[in-house]
């Protein structure tokens, strides 16, 4: 049994200016699940547990669903409060894409799994707030940020370990998108 997901992951110039923001909001107090440096995704689907027989299956759904898409570019900014400004539970950065919005669509329905079109790349899951000014402080700074952009080629599908220090990632299958 594997737990597994499908997702973009990051440049490595991208990935820093995300890990840049997200060191400015823990210097907020914040206590929550900070997403690992290494970890930083955009996430297409979570498959959730899947069975080892029916791994080869899942690969082969995952490379069709992708074989007519063409590769494409995602702009990473503003911040994504969720599930609003007065009750947040999931601070995030959007990534901006109708492309992207369309592999979310194509590879769910064709894979399974739990998606949702409106994108984000995770930096804090929120427990509590103690410092509700130094939280504002931050949002008003970074509302607009602008992280930046980049080209898509592949989705990666991916296995999740759970452990104590936090899930370890490993890219078990890799689908490329069509060249433009």
């Amino acid at each position: 049994m594997f737990r597994l997901f499908i997702c973009i992951w990051l440049p490595n110039e991208v990935a820093k200016e995300l890990i840049k923001l997200k060191k400015e909001l823990e210097k907020t107090d914040i206590k929550g699940k900070f997403v690992e440096e290494e970890n930083i995704h955009i996430t297409i689907s979570f498959l959730g547990n899947v069975n080892s027989d029916k791994l080869n299956e899942v690969k082969m759904k995952m490379n069709e669903s992708v074989k007519d898409m063409d590769e494409f570019h995602v702009n990473l900014g503003c911040l994504r409060l969720i599930p609003n400004e007065n009750y947040i539970r999931v601070i995030g950065i959007n990534a901006n894409s109708e492309e992207i919005r369309k592999l979310i669509r194509v590879v769910g329905d064709k894979v399974g799994g739990k998606f949702h079109e409106e994108t984000k790349i995770t930096l804090c899951r929120v427990k509590n707030i103690p410092d509700k000014k130094l939280l504002k402080e931050f949002i008003e700074k970074n509302r607009n940020v602008n992280i930046g952009s980049f080209h898509v080629k592949e989705i990666s599908l991916v296995k999740s370990v759970l452990t104590k220090s936090g899930p370890k990632y490993e890219t078990i299958h890799k689908t490329g998108l069509r060249k433009k």
